[in-house]
């Protein structure tokens, strides 16, 4: 027969193949799509956590610097923002207030801080007998704190039992008029050393000299709890130990004075209390209330009011 054994050029379909591989195919592109989605989910999900794991650390890395370099902006700020006076004009400004003997000159050479014009001026021309004569002055250039442009002069005296010497502050008011601190030139305490010591006065504004200390003793006799700090005046002999309490507001603002090391021991302003417990502790042993200044020139917020 005429095309007997020949392959035939038309093959039938067979359906249920073709249903087959649609439905293999429709599978593949599933499964890429799912798998493309759980990658896309995961990626995002490792995204957020790595954020999550990272900032804490970077804001921890970042705050002691930026910390620092704002404080250093900040200072640099402050020192810029008037034109500091030379080393002869901080001499010739602290001669001059010094010499004053009129109290209406007072105000425009002294600030005069808690005191009158007149007990300024009573007080610099007692100063001879309580000190002596004045014999050199010492420029020591800037010595910022508290946020605050400060020029050091110290002041040396002769006559005396024992050399003796004061610090005298520079500082701009509003208008950048350089001004003496008064306060921190006498060491202006309130009570005087004598009603707070030898009268028992439970509280008192002091400026002293503080260094890091060790003792601990009845009411302050657990170390774990508080902080001691020696506390020593040029107007006075004995000494005091001041307390406070461990990562208060308090024991931040005196640590930050040996942060960045420099000299054991810092000027500083501070309010002692008598503890509550009075019996228990010894006449020299004061609670530190609050923390004033860094130095003996007050500023307008206090050192610890932002810890």
């Amino acid at each position: 027969m005429p095309g007997y054994g020949r392959r035939g050029r038309h093959r039938r379909r067979n359906h249920s193949d073709d249903h087959l591989n649609q439905r293999q195919r429709r599978r593949r592109l599933q499964l890429i799509a799912w798998s493309a989605g759980i990658a896309l989910v995961s990626l995002v999900c490792m995204g957020v956590a790595f954020n999550f794991w990272l900032y804490p650390r970077l804001q921890d890395e970042r705050d002691p610097t930026e910390v620092t370099k704002a404080a250093a902006e900040a200072q640099v700020r402050v020192a810029s923002k008037f034109k500091s006076p030379s080393r002869d004009e901080a001499l010739a400004l602290v001669k001059k207030a010094l010499g004053l003997r009129n109290p209406d000159e007072v105000e425009a050479m002294i600030r005069i801080g808690p005191m009158s014009a007149l007990e300024v001026v009573n007080y610099l021309e007692a100063m001879k007998t309580v000190d002596g004569e004045i014999k050199h002055y010492n420029w020591l250039s800037s010595i910022d704190k508290n946020g605050l442009a400060l020029e050091g002069v110290e002041v040396f005296f002769g006559g005396g039992e024992k050399p003796r010497s004061r610090l005298a502050i520079l500082t701009p008011d509003a208008k950048g008029v350089w001004k003496l601190d008064f306060a921190a030139f006498a060491r202006w305490v309130k009570p005087s050393w004598n009603a707070l010591l030898e009268q028992n006065a439970e509280s008192g504004l002091v400026r002293v000299l503080a260094a890091r200390y060790s003792y601990f003793n009845g009411p302050f006799r657990d170390d774990h709890t508080w902080a001691a700090y020696r506390l020593q005046s040029p107007d006075m002999d004995e000494v005091l130990v001041g307390y406070c309490k461990i990562g208060s507001a308090q024991h931040q603002a005196m640590e930050s004075m040996w942060q960045f090391g420099g000299t054991a021991v810092a000027r500083v302003t501070l309010e002692l209390r008598r503890p509550q417990d009075a019996a228990g502790a010894g006449g020299s042993q004061f609670e530190i209330t609050r923390v004033l200044a860094e130095d003996w020139v007050l500023g307008d917020k206090p050192l610890d009011g932002g810890l």
